[in-house]
């Protein structure tokens, strides 16, 4: 059965994306939107121009609305300014945004996966799971996750595919790093790391995507990876475990809002893993970032 995914907005984010999914092989046809058409059109041409040196015969084209009937998953990149200090400045932006492309995913029956990289990432995926009549899953913490990870593995000299650890909560500054979860072969990361190593990979991890856009303008390739991983468990039925933005439906006491906890995703969408055991400080932490998202929630009511 042919996989096709649409790319809702083709700025660096979304063009990123596309590519990765062509490169991986991960999508057959990859429709390509964007409310500027000029920008569209140079886009799509330019993924198309290294379509004869993949292995793979994917089918990259610019495309409309329409195209949502039939699409499997749909990835939801476009937004407002962007923020460089704090991703909750951007959801009035990102919003309006927003409302003017909800209507047509309703009015064209999509009924796939809509995949929300829009920041802020957790209210953005909460205010379309309101809107829409198809499953909704935000990238959350899977970025952060990989963050965390690959600077353990540098303070380590490991590589980082061999660290396991995640954060949790959300997608922004209140986010939870699991310690208690971070292992490095099986090994307990805070056996291996000092406390200031720790307090500092903590530090780097939770600014990093505010300091690489001081520094770039935006951050696309680490959430582009991030996103295609979630896309290519759904699309390949892999049952795997990420973090990404969620109701959790009472895992951890959290429900009505969305954020970010392990889970298990495949074709059926992605459901949280059943309750890490978090030391009471973590779920102090997580608990507060949760009440803070529903503060948020109350006020985008």
């Amino acid at each position: 059965m042919s996989k096709k995914v649409v790319v809702i907005g083709l700025g660096h984010l979304g063009a990123h994306v596309s590519q990765m999914l062509a490169l991986r092989g991960i999508a057959d046809e990859i429709v390509g939107i964007d409310y500027n058409k000029r920008k569209e059109w140079g886009e799509i041409q330019d993924l198309s121009d290294m379509l004869p040196y993949l292995g793979t015969q994917t089918k990259i084209r610019s495309g409309n609305y329409e195209d949502l009937a039939d699409a499997d998953i749909a990835v939801l990149t476009a937004c407002g300014k962007i923020c460089d200090e704090d991703r909750l400045q951007e959801l009035s932006g990102s919003i309006a945004v927003i409302d003017q492309i909800l209507p047509e995913v309703q009015k064209n029956h999509f009924h796939g996966t809509m995949i929300v990289l829009t920041n802020p990432c957790d209210l953005i995926a909460y205010y379309v799971n309101q809107k829409i009549n198809a499953d909704v899953i935000g990238t959350g913490t899977a970025l952060d996750s990989a963050r965390l990870r690959s600077r353990v593995a540098a303070a380590l000299n490991l590589a980082p595919s061999d660290i396991q650890g995640y954060c949790i909560g959300e997608h922004g500054d209140s986010q939870t790093i699991l310690w208690s979860q971070t292992r490095a072969g099986g090994v307990l990361a805070d056996n291996l790391l000092t406390p200031e190593q720790m307090r500092q990979i903590e530090q780097d991890t939770i600014s990093a995507g505010c300091e690489i856009a001081l520094h770039k303008g935006s951050t696309e390739f680490g959430i582009g990876m991030a996103a295609c991983e979630i896309i290519q468990a759904i699309l390949g039925d892999e049952h795997r475990i990420l973090p990404c933005s969620v109701d959790p439906k009472g895992a951890y006491g959290q429900s009505g809002l969305f954020t970010s906890v392990p889970c298990i995703i495949s074709r059926e969408g992605a459901v949280p893993l059943k309750e890490l055991d978090l030391t009471s400080d973590e779920m102090a932490k997580f608990t507060a970032s949760c009440d803070m998202l529903k503060d948020m929630i109350q006020k985008m009511s």
